[in-house]
């Protein structure tokens, strides 16, 4: 089909469905599998009620971060996916009753591209109208770079759209959110939602011209996900800047920690030129310092920042590995498929995507297989029906044997981290490297005194 004969898609007006909750306790179960959800704060921002809201986060995980968003926040949230997803019918079902709204991009090259997504803001008001709740990525697109991008013009179109269709719109509340993972692709890695105050927007509103000052009011969405979200700059010193900050361990920040490390990201950002964080940033390089292979969060900014060692947890693998055998295989499979998918973006969204289906998928299947052989031997332990006795009992063996191998995995991170920061602060080998680190964080904590 060609592009001009792509049909116009016309969402449904809808504020819930029956689907988006069954999916969400999917999507849910997935995530707090595969990360480790040490944060989810500012709940307190949210309005009481059923008003309507609109979401803004920052966008670096692919797939993932509107999985984590949804999975976390109760409320059915309405996400915008690029049209041509929409092209399969079964998807397309799937996509709507999902809230899944499409938006045409210029790449589209439909000469009706306006008028199409005149159609899609139309559909969006009338939902928010009803009190529904938009989730939207402002920055347009996604980069794994820990980074706080330009912020588009769609929110301010939107907004100025929809309160001169319905002033009572007015009550919208923009509420910006701030994701930040620790490790992007890796299993049982920590992760953190931030929930920021409401961004005031209504006296950017022109009511005579129906018109929103979209620049004054994309600054005022940057500076409030700057606040919740790690915004690393100047991004041309993105590779010099991130060592420190991932020595901080951002995920693990309490309030007061996190509003000392926005100041001094902010503090970094505005010296315009940070040639000496640079200068040791390289000569931390050429000592062998590897961003790819070595973990400053093991390390952290001195000795005293080295983790306790967990012992009891490394006693406790070989119980771990038992429980956790129903689904070993397709764990090992999966983790090999995601980890050689090119962009780092969506390593993990192909984990936790296939294992989501495929892990309850085989349990199901194993499940079942092992009832019919206790069911064809008369074998039971309660004087239950034998297939359903042992069906049930392996599932709930393979589930919860995988959630204690998920929660000891994410305690022996931790256990690793200790030995190698013990390794590294006190090892005659590292010596050299070592020099450099402590170097390179002097002239960072000098560089933020000056």
């Amino acid at each position: 089909m060609s592009n001009d004969k792509t049909p116009i898609i016309r969402p449904p007006i809808q504020r819930v469905t029956l689907l988006y909750f069954l999916t969400r306790e999917l999507v849910k179960q997935g995530i707090k599998r595969f990360h480790r959800i040490t944060t989810y704060g500012g709940q307190d921002h949210l309005p009481e009620g059923e008003g309507p809201v609109i979401f803004v986060s920052n966008h670096q995980n692919g797939l993932m971060d509107p999985m984590m968003v949804s999975g976390l926040l109760k409320q059915q949230l309405h996400w915008f996916t690029r049209s041509d997803v929409f092209r399969n019918p079964f998807v397309r079902k799937f996509l709507i009753k999902c809230h899944g709204i499409p938006i045409y991009r210029q790449r589209d090259r439909l000469k009706d591209l306006r008028e199409r997504n005149d159609v899609i803001w139309d559909c969006c008001i009338e939902r928010l109208d009803i009190g529904a709740i938009l989730s939207i990525f402002p920055e347009g697109n996604h980069n794994p770079q820990k980074t706080i991008r330009g912020i588009k013009n769609g929110v301010g179109d939107l907004m100025g759209r929809a309160v001169s269709k319905y002033e009572s719109l007015k009550s919208i509340k923009i509420i910006p959110l701030g994701l930040d993972y620790e490790d992007y692709p890796d299993y049982r890695r920590r992760f953190c939602l931030r929930m920021g105050k409401p961004v005031e927007w209504v006296d950017l509103y022109d009511k005579k011209t129906g018109k929103m000052q979209l620049q004054k009011l994309a600054e005022r969405i940057q500076t409030a996900m700057r606040n919740i979200a790690v915004d690393i700059r100047p991004y041309e010193k993105y590779d010099d800047i991130i060592p420190y900050v991932n020595a901080l361990r951002t995920t693990e920040a309490s309030a007061e920690d996190w509003i000392k490390i926005t100041c001094d990201l902010d503090k970094i950002s505005q010296l315009g030129n940070v040639m000496d964080i640079a200068d040791a940033a390289e000569n931390l390089r050429r000592e062998g310092f590897d961003s790819g292979k070595m973990r400053v969060e093991a390390w952290g900014l001195s000795n005293g920042d080295v983790r306790k060692k967990k012992w009891w947890a490394v006693a406790l693998k070989p119980l771990s590995w038992i429980a956790n055998a129903p689904t070993f295989l397709q764990q090992l499979i999966l983790n090999f498929k995601g980890d050689n998918v090119k962009a780092i973006a969506f390593r993990s969204t192909t984990k936790i995507c296939a294992g989501m289906i495929v892990y309850p998928l085989t349990w199901t299947i194993l499940a079942a297989f092992l009832g019919l052989i206790a069911s064809d031997r008369g074998f039971s332990f309660f004087g239950w029906s034998p297939f359903f006795e042992v069906f049930f009992t392996f599932w709930s063996f393979a589930t919860f044997g995988n959630r204690f191998y998920g929660w000891l995995k994410g305690h022996l991170h931790d256990h690793n981290d200790a030995v190698e920061g013990a390794r590294f602060w006190n090892d005659d080998k590292s010596t050299a490297l070592r020099k450099a680190w402590v170097n390179y964080i002097a002239v960072v904590k000098k560089t933020l005194l000056e």
